[in-house]
């Protein structure tokens, strides 16, 4: 044993030596590469972490491409500091050119650069919008580039596009160094800097154009502020009696206040004030081409001003010269001025004379006229207080012109509506009587009374029968809008619309069975009564399940169903029909309008589903449609349920 032991001992030290040589062969050649490399990746990581939350906490829609680019400056700072021996410089496209906008490089002494460069690569890159390297520059197509390259000891670089408007960026990151070994420690950093930058900017796009817009809407704010300003300032500078012209003005164009009404005032105001005898107002009429004088004038009664018209092809007179120049006129004595026509001044018996263009937005739209039964009255300064106030009066005149086009229009409107219904009751009702008559004498014949018909006759007769119900039908929806369309009087009242759509599917079901539809009900139990008209709404109902009917093919399904909502019940018509495009979807309540793809091949008018609409909204409900197409359509409407209190009539 012995012995045993002592040739066992060599082999065994043997074997540890070589176990641990092993061990520290593996430790060296495997797990300290992996270990170093599993640190450097984590400290990779970390940076990259520090860099991209430190990016993510500065960023901040910039309202001008100056901050833009301080923002991009920022992030290139931070980047700098990753990899200090880079040069990262940065170009804005320039017509065609890069011009050199940003650089970040250690200069001992800063070096003298050009701005602007040309290089193929820089277009290529800006087009293809993805970051390109480049290997190894030793030269390059534009002398100026290649030597930007050597004073920043460039051999390898990458180029970032960025800001990019339209199919092109216009700026280029160059991110460059002596050696390439930095191309995929950096690209990460690289792709997510110009993905930041790129979110900012497409962002900082619509700022940009909306403080454009602003500063565009500012200016013209600050001009007609400024403009207010001005002309406030002129009639300050006036004496008081100025002043209270302007009061006037302004009272007279106030909302509580009769515009005409303000007109006249300052007619008497400025007859009052320059001690004149005739204050006239002449606009211009489009229609006939003349200046005419409008109501309300100072110092001409109603006879007269219907006598006083001129065409403004008679230059000879200064009123039309006034409108056509723009420019003001005065006279100290019109009955013998050769520039006045001697018949009018005579007719209003006028010595001294002054006329103004009234403009308004630089178009003239009239002349304000003011005489005087004597001579030399009026100054220079008056003409020129004149034209202030005539710019005061185009404005109430402009407001007096919109108001009086307003009412008339809602006028006529209102004439022609009542017309309408007038028109859609008294035809439907003449042609119910003869409608009647006619079904009544048809059904007769049907029915063999009158003797025996042929299966020609008998199909005539029932085409002429349907077509009876047709227009029956027609009528009775013509008749059903005219009302509504007035002030209908309903009977509400607390209804329970668990039976009123039991009622309208047992009403429908032979309609549906002749098409060999499915037509089912369903309904929450605590469905609650809603305050309705119940002859108005079961009508709806039909209208609905009638729809979803004639538009379902043969073996469709059409469900109808009732939900409690809280406060409002809910009905639906659900079908698994053809369904509605999107693009008729907001016009399928319209009264008449039909869906194209089924215009010629399903009869109707046009008339229920407006009709629905109507008579829902006139119970302070809501319909809406639900619906894609090839899926079916949903018809919703909801009413809202019956208070305690709720029962009476309403209109």
């Amino acid at each position: 044993m012995d012995v045993m032991a002592k040739e066992l001992i060599p082999a065994v030290i043997v074997g540890v030596i070589g176990a641990f040589g092993v061990y520290w062969y593996i430790k060296f050649r495997f797990i300290l590469p992996l270990e170093t490399r599993t640190r450097d990746i984590s400290r990779a990581f970390g940076l990259f972490t520090v860099f991209s939350r430190e990016v993510l906490d500065h960023i901040y829609i910039p309202d001008s491409i100056e901050h833009y680019g301080d923002i991009t400056n920022h992030y290139l700072i931070k980047l700098h500091k990753i990899f200090p021996e880079s040069s990262m410089l940065v170009f804005e496209n320039s017509q065609g050119q890069w011009r050199l906008i940003n650089y970040l490089k250690n200069f001992k002494t800063e070096p003298r650069l050009m701005t602007v460069y040309k290089w193929g690569v820089f277009d290529k890159a800006a087009g293809d919008s993805e970051i390109v390297r480049l290997e190894n520059i030793s030269s390059s197509s534009d002398a100026g580039a290649a030597g930007l390259f050597r004073t920043f000891d460039i051999k390898a670089a990458m180029i970032c596009p960025f800001m990019h408007s339209g199919a092109q960026a216009a700026r280029l990151l160059l991110f460059g160094g002596a050696r390439r070994d930095f191309f995929d420690t950096a690209e990460p950093y690289l792709h997510f800097l110009v993905s930041q930058l790129n979110a900012v900017y497409k962002i900082s796009e619509k700022v940009f154009a909306l403080k454009k817009d602003n500063d565009q809407l500012k200016s013209e704010l600050d001009a007609v502020v400024r403009e207010l300003n001005m002309t406030g300032s002129r009639l300050i500078q006036r004496a008081k009696e100025r002043k209270a012209l302007y009061e006037v003005v302004t009272l007279g164009a106030g909302d509580e206040k009769d515009i005409k009404a303000g007109c006249t005032a300052i007619m008497n105001v400025v007859a009052r004030m320059m001690d004149a005898d005739v204050v006239a107002c002449l606009l211009f009429d489009e229609a006939k081409s003349e200046l005419v004088v409008t109501p309300g004038s100072y110092g001409i009664s109603d006879d007269e001003r219907m006598l006083y018209s001129l065409g403004v092809s008679n230059t000879a007179s200064s009123s039309v010269r006034a409108f056509l120049t723009k420019r003001p006129f005065i006279s100290a004595d019109a009955q013998n001025d050769p520039e006045v026509i001697t018949h009018y001044a005579k007719l209003w018996d006028i010595r001294s004379l002054m006329i103004v263009p009234i403009s308004l937005h630089s178009r003239v739209i009239g002349v304000l006229r003011v005489g005087s039964r004597n001579k030399g009255v009026f100054t220079q300064d008056q003409l020129e207080f004149l034209s202030v106030i005539a710019d005061e009066l185009a404005i109430l005149i402009e407001m007096v012109t919109l108001y009086e086009n307003l009412s008339n229009t809602a006028t006529e409107l209102a004439q022609l509506n009542k017309l309408k219904d007038e028109f859609l009751s008294t035809v439907s009702h003449e042609l119910k009587t003869p409608l009647t008559t006619i079904k009544g004498f048809v059904s007769v014949i049907l029915s063999g009374e009158v003797g025996p018909l042929n299966e020609q006759q008998l199909n005539f007769l029932g085409v002429v029968d349907q077509s009876v119900n047709r227009l029956t039908h027609l009528i009775s929806n013509l008749l059903d809008l005219s009302r509504l369309n007035g002030k209908v009087e309903m009977e509400f009242s607390a209804v329970n619309v668990k039976e009123l759509i039991k009622n309208s599917v047992s009403t429908m079901l032979l309609k549906a069975k002749e098409k060999n539809i499915t037509l089912a009900s369903v309904a929450d139990k605590s469905l609650p009564s809603v305050h309705a008209d119940t002859r108005w709404i079961i009508q709806v109902i039909d209208n609905l399940i009638l729809n979803a009917i004639k538009y379902s093919g043969p073996g469709s399904k059409v469900n109808v169903s009732g939900h409690n909502k809280g406060e409002v019940v809910v009905v639906c018509v659900e079908d698994n029909g053809p369904g509605i495009p999107v693009e008729e979807q907001k016009l399928i309540f319209d009264k008449f309008y039909r869906c194209k793809a089924s215009v010629s091949q399903v009869p109707g008018t046009g008339l229920g589903l407006a009709i629905s609409k109507s008579v829902v909204e006139k119970h302070g409900g809501k319909i809406w449609l639900e619906s894609k197409p090839g899926e079916g359509s949903k018809f919703l409407f909801a009413l809202p349920v019956a208070k305690e209190k709720g029962e009476g009539k309403g209109q």
